[in-house]
């Protein structure tokens, strides 16, 4: 069950990934940065991404927050399953974000370490530190909902 779940993110998250390179453009320089949005700077953006979001950004991920839970129109809301839903939330902005490098012709795997990404400026053992933080949180629901 565990296998068909990542499977899925992975491929929800591919094709995520090619739709955002499009909508910013082949030279945007990612993070919506030629995009006509808003942006917003505060101490939780700094600490969970460690820049500013835009309101592309803002409501692209409330938009997958409300997708990933319409499973609770079908089926009745528990705290293990909310957990569950919160840990692959948390890891699927991890491997979209991951397959925005790798599928953007601009960017590619090689590209994909401190000092060439202008957005990602804190970087640990060779990933963003939003990677980290998204990963543990993500791992940490998942555990809390049951997954062994």
């Amino acid at each position: 069950m565990i296998y068909a779940i990542i499977l899925y993110l992975l491929l929800v998250s591919v094709v995520h990934a090619k739709l955002e390179i499009m909508v910013e453009g082949d030279e945007s320089g990612g993070w919506a940065r030629k995009l006509p949005c808003w942006r917003f700077n505060v101490f939780i953006t700094k600490l969970l991404i460690g820049k500013e979001i835009s309101g592309y950004h803002f409501y692209l991920c409330l938009l997958f927050f409300l997708l990933f839970h319409n499973i609770f129109l079908f089926v009745p809301w528990t705290m293990n399953l909310e957990f569950f839903v919160l840990g692959s939330f948390f890891w699927y902005w991890v491997f979209e974000d991951f397959f925005w490098f790798v599928l953007n012709k601009h960017y590619g795997i090689c590209k994909f370490r401190k000092g060439k990404i202008l957005w990602h400026i804190r970087w640990f053992w060779g990933l963003p530190v939003s990677y980290w933080i998204s990963g543990i949180l993500g791992t940490l629901f998942l555990i809390l909902g049951g997954l062994k």
